[in-house]
């Protein structure tokens, strides 16, 4: 079993620069970084985590609670989450819970029993109360994506409101006055956000909401494709809609109907798997997942690092994309 050592010198540095490298406790050059990578994956090294652990008290694992590791939005973020925590030579373990708040529960209290040195945290609770006694004091948590009302913790929000305002302007633009909405769960912070941006952007061009073309639904159940139908019979010419899966799905029924519906245009949200079914001639909301990893990355070891520190917000701004060619 090859040790520090035996790396330190196949790649002709220090074994301090080697630690320094393997425990994100010191800068280093790339040149002299890319060096040391390359001699652990020749050498097959592997650190002894447990006598790490015993030594200084963490375990270097991070672990990410995703309400629906299907969607192809939370798998972006991971991607690039991974990316930023490996850096500093930590490990991410994912949980997934399908939305459930009891699943959730469950997972915060062994997530905070020893197993890790943070969570990053995409809540499907309603407000921090509901959550506030799985967390131990002081343990370190950044929230991802939603907000939960009274929360102390950090959060690496996300914020569309110009994504939509410019969309839904263009549509108006465009002569479309019926214009429908299917959103998510309604206690989401996103979902709250979005729908109120929508009904913000019909008042100020003097449009009635009609809350019959307000729908609200999951996701995770794909009724979108059948609200998207519903909404179209109802005379919308138009539908905004609130994340990626429901675009899909939204996509997905005008693909099969489209014929019907001609001149129906869809507000939505960019889903790399399933772009066949978009159109060219619809703008689109691009989400930025990445720059949500790195973030959400950077805060937890921060807060690691850091604990005592004042509580703090990073925003990430979606963008509308006019033209959806650019972005395919």
């Amino acid at each position: 079993m090859s040790t520090i050592k035996d790396v330190a010198k196949q790649a002709g540095v220090s074994i301090a620069t080697v630690s320094h490298i393997v425990n994100g406790t010191k800068s280093v050059t790339p040149k002299t970084r890319k060096k040391v990578l390359k001699a652990i994956e020749e050498l097959n090294y592997a650190t002894n985590q447990t006598a790490k652990s015993f030594k200084t008290g963490h375990k270097n694992m991070i672990a990410f609670v995703v309400p629906d590791i299907s969607n192809n939005y939370f798998a972006n973020i991971i991607d690039s989450l991974e990316e930023e925590l490996r850096k500093s030579g930590y490990h991410l373990i994912i949980t997934n819970t399908k939305e459930k708040k009891e699943r959730e529960f469950q997972q915060l209290k062994y997530l905070t029993s020893g197993i890790t040195d943070g969570i990053i945290l995409a809540s499907t609770a309603r407000t921090y109360t509901e959550i506030c006694s799985y967390i131990p004091d002081g343990f370190p948590v950044v929230l991802i994506d939603r907000k939960l009302d009274d929360s102390p913790l950090d959060i690496v929000s996300v914020s569309d409101s110009r994504a939509i305002t410019d969309g839904m302007c263009r549509l108006i633009l465009n002569g479309h006055t019926k214009i429908g909405y299917i959103g998510d769960f309604p206690h989401l912070s996103t979902a709250r956000e979005r729908l109120k941006t929508y009904k913000d952007i019909l008042k100020k061009h003097g449009i009635p909401t009609n809350e019959t073309f307000i729908r609200s639904t999951s996701s995770l159940s794909h009724e979108a494709y059948h609200i998207t139908g519903e909404l179209l019979a109802d005379g919308c010419t138009a539908i905004v809609i609130g994340n990626n899966l429901m675009t899909a799905d939204a996509y997905s029924y005008l693909y099969k109907n489209g014929k019907a519906f001609p001149d129906v245009q869809i507000l939505g949200y960019y889903h790399r798997d399933l772009a066949q079914f978009f159109s060219s001639e619809d703008g689109i909301i691009v989400m930025n997942e990445k720059d949500m990893g790195i973030a959400a990355a950077r805060q937890i070891l921060d807060r690691i690092k850091n604990p005592e520190q004042s509580q703090k917000e990073i925003i990430i701004y979606n963008q509308y994309a006019a033209d959806f060619e650019h972005i395919r």
